[in-house]
């Protein structure tokens, strides 16, 4: 008996000192479910005793048989704080999220086609906007930070080298209270393309990704723009790593 409880005592602590690789490997596949495409990351702690979620150098890619450049969205840091207890409930209430991200290109390739195009949170809020408000998410962002700094678009469909832009839009604004997932999506595109060009010489039509975000868009908290210049379901992988912690959420 002392054997068995010192073979389960030592499998314990190796998989708790293996949390973070495991977490790394199930986001990266939840990432794919959710966007339909690949991404990879250097680093991922969980700190159980915190409830905090800190992902370091996420990237997510572009189809790789289809564009050039494999990099879509650049971010240095994603952090999340949650409710553990919320999770036992069946419910996905987070605290806190920062998203910062470094880049975000927008690619149309030699036949004309558009990476946004393959982004599954873009496609499918296009088809479900209507009645995304009306259905239970059971999804709950308190609060989210949202840092974008730099937005690229290349345009291979030309003669020649392609047509490069770049927009140094610096965006920094924090939202409450969010409650749909296909806004959160929606919201991150919108922010990052609304005050450019690139939907105008893409030919992208921003008009549906507004009106999926105009909630959280209409709560903005607070706005920080540099220079006058103006999507997780990762959380949904995150799920199934976090512990069982207090029971019943309670919002800030």
């Amino acid at each position: 008996m002392k054997k068995v409880l010192i073979v389960i005592a030592v499998v314990l602590v190796a998989l708790f000192l293996a949390k973070d690789f495991i977490a790394s490997s199930f986001l990266t596949i939840a990432v794919r479910s959710f966007t339909d495409l690949s991404a990879s990351l250097q680093s991922v702690s969980i700190n159980v005793f915190k409830s905090t979620v800190d992902v370091k150098g996420f990237k997510l890619y572009n189809p790789s048989r289809l564009f050039k450049d494999k990099v879509m969205v650049d971010m240095p840091e994603v952090y999340i704080s949650y409710y553990p207890g919320s999770f036992l409930m069946g419910t996905k209430h987070l605290k806190e999220v920062k998203l910062n991200i470094r880049e975000f290109v927008v690619v149309k390739n030699v036949d004309g086609k558009l990476n946004l195009d393959y982004l599954k949170p873009v496609q499918q809020h296009m088809d479900q906007k209507k009645d995304a408000k009306k259905q239970d998410y059971k999804f709950m962002i308190d609060t989210l930070e949202l840092k974008i700094d730099k937005v690229a678009y290349k345009d291979y469909s030309g003669s020649g080298e392609p047509m490069v832009k770049e927009y140094n839009i610096g965006v920094n604004e924090r939202y409450t209270n969010i409650t749909n997932p296909y806004s959160f999506a929606a919201l991150v595109v919108f922010k990052a393309l609304v005050n450019t060009s690139i939907a105008s010489l893409a030919h992208f039509d921003l008009s549906p990704l507004k009106v999926s975000a105009s909630d959280v868009i209409s709560a903005v908290n607070s706005v920080t723009s540099a220079g006058g210049d103006v999507a997780n379901d990762a959380v949904k992988a995150v799920k199934n790593l976090l512990p069982f912690g207090k029971q019943g959420a309670v919002k800030k």
